[in-house]
């Protein structure tokens, strides 16, 4: 399939199971058989706290000790793949990595099943939704040309922004803060205090306060810091504001 059919089904892909199974589809046609993915939404979003992950051609096993024990909080390349926006090869990871005893006995039930080899890579999306695409690969496709490593980051991101798409349908719309809110909301994420705020806007302190109190209850929080990370998680913090 060339990428641009793979771009316009990925437009049609109505549901997630869709879309998994276009993308693992493809993969496959490109001898990809083994491809996971981890969906890492921001602090302070609604789902903040949940993990949604995907795999495809890795023993069922080790997938659900993968799962059970959550082991994603001691992936390296989940770590490694917040550090760079450049693809990557799982081996140069693991071997640079100071894994646990959890995770070193992990990596070496996928060397000793020959599947401990794959590339990596970082995939963006809207308000820091970010997530990461794990690709396996045999030892006679390494290294992969250039040109297909980037055709490949170019898929896992299209198909990443469709998800956030419709997770963004799923979690419904952030709260709406009125412009003087959204202002002093932002002004809260720097740090300023009630009468700052006030000095920079024009406005009285406890005017500031009385739109702060409206700001937490929109929110559903109960102090500055819980409403900067919620503001950030949801997309209504901008450094232009």
């Amino acid at each position: 399939m060339e990428l641009r059919a793979f771009e316009e089904q990925v437009d049609r892909s109505a549901t997630p199971a869709a879309l998994w199974t276009l993308c693992t589809a493809f993969f496959h046609a490109h001898r990809i058989a083994r491809v996971t993915y981890h969906h890492l939404p921001p602090v302070g979003a609604p789902d903040g706290a949940t993990m949604r992950f995907r795999a495809e051609g890795f023993p069922e096993d080790i997938v659900a000790r993968y799962v059970a024990d959550r082991m994603w909080r001691e992936n390296p390349m989940l770590r490694h793949a917040r550090t760079t926006a450049e693809p990557f090869y799982w081996s140069e990871v693991a071997h640079a990595a100071d894994l646990s005893d959890k995770a070193m006995a992990l990596f070496d039930e996928l060397v000793a099943a020959g599947l401990a080899d794959g590339l990596g890579v970082e995939v963006f999306g809207p308000n820091g939704r970010n997530g990461y695409c794990g690709l396996g690969l045999s030892a006679s496709q390494l290294p992969l040309p250039v040109e297909e490593v980037r055709d490949l980051q170019r898929v896992c991101q299209v198909a990443h922004l469709r998800y956030c798409g419709m997770l963004a349908d799923e979690l419904g719309a952030p709260p709406e803060l009125s412009r003087r809110e959204n202002e002093v909301l932002g002004w809260v994420a720097r740090g300023k205090s009630n009468a700052s705020i006030g000095a920079i806007l024009g406005i009285s302190g406890h005017t500031v306060d009385a739109h702060l109190r409206r700001i937490f209850l929109k929110l559903d929080v109960g102090d500055r810091i819980s409403a900067t990370v919620r503001g950030l998680g949801v997309g209504l913090i901008h450094t232009t504001a």
